[in-house]
């Protein structure tokens, strides 16, 4: 643990940011989500960025934050036009302790970006050093994870780490790897280039130093997540009458701001009151359908801004090829 070249000491930081954004992968081109862990590879790449040093090790444990949305057009640069609309999920007001493992003496206060969407403002983040954790401190506190293991607990990893023994093992101290729960994740080589390594996900049930385990007042914000924006998507990519049908821009705008603003039972009359308007039997489907799918998105209980960007690129979504 803590190799010589580390001075077998971790440098604790508080880490706060007014807004970043951890992105992931997403489906269908028009929602990225944000992860809410610190990876490991998002803050060495910073701090390789703004140290100059590059055998460096950190991680980084989220303990608060909200959530926000941002809507923006990539450009195409050989095209000189904007592509589809994407919706970025934002964590704001993030705190987080970050732990970093470096062979120089590190400043009292950095001053990071991390994360996507930097040269828009997102990222910046102040780290104010808490202490100096000894590698002797480190060990001795595994006990504590072992007594969660023997009273029948879970001791859960509480960030990302690579399956790299050198790293997970001789830097963060982890003995042992009971469950593993597997990812890959970006490991920057360069500031342009890198690969995918294997790696262990938070979750994973390890014996390790306490501070690597998940708190459980750190399982923070996990009401709707990704997974129900997923399934709802994907319920609806499925449906094939939406591929039958013809939407127009303005029909689903004017639908989508309504709900945004006033909520599923006023989105709700207006559909019905255009269907008892109209006598034509395929206006009446069209109208339906956007009815159910209305009603999907309400009962998925996810924010509504989201619902209202979902029926915005209706038509995107019904086109899409799914497995």
């Amino acid at each position: 643990m803590l190799e010589k070249k580390y001075r077998g000491q971790l440098y604790e930081y508080t880490l706060e940011s007014p807004a970043m954004i951890l992105g992931e992968r997403f489906k269908g081109g028009i929602f990225r989500p944000s992860s809410k862990v610190l990876r490991y590879s998002q803050i060495i790449g910073a701090l390789r960025a703004e140290l100059g040093i590059q055998d460096i090790h950190a991680v980084g444990i989220i303990e608060r934050f909200d959530v926000d949305f941002f809507v923006y057009s990539p450009q195409d640069k050989v095209a000189g036009r904007s592509k589809i609309p994407l919706m970025a999920e934002v964590l704001i007001d993030v705190r987080a302790r970050v732990y970093i493992a470096s062979p120089t003496d590190l400043p009292e206060e950095l001053f990071l970006r991390i994360g996507a969407l930097a040269t828009k403002g997102f990222g910046e983040s102040h780290l104010k050093l808490v202490r100096v954790i000894e590698a002797s401190e480190l060990r001795k506190s595994i006990g504590e994870t072992s007594r969660i293991l023997s009273e029948g607990g879970l001791p859960e990893l509480a960030t990302r780490l690579p399956l790299r023994e050198e790293v997970y093992k001789g830097v963060f101290g982890v003995s042992k790897i009971i469950k593993p729960i597997y990812c890959y994740m970006f490991y920057p080589t360069s500031p342009t280039t890198g690969y995918y390594e294997l790696s262990l996900k938070e979750g994973s049930i390890i014996l390790a130093p306490s501070i690597l385990i998940r708190k459980p007042e750190e399982i923070i914000h996990d009401g709707w997540g990704m997974s129900s924006i997923d399934s709802l998507v994907e319920r609806i990519a499925r449906d094939r009458r939406l591929r039958n049908i013809q939407f127009t821009s303005r029909e689903l705008n004017d639908l989508a701001e309504i709900y945004e603003r006033y909520g599923f039972t006023v989105a709700e009359i207006h559909l019905r009151r255009r269907m008892e308007r109209t006598r034509n039997k395929l206006e009446q489907y069209k109208l339906q359908t956007l009815l159910n799918v209305l009603n999907l998105i309400e009962s998925s209980r996810i924010p509504r801004q989201i619902g209202a960007y979902i029926i915005r690129n209706l038509y995107i979504i019904a086109r899409m090829k799914r497995r």
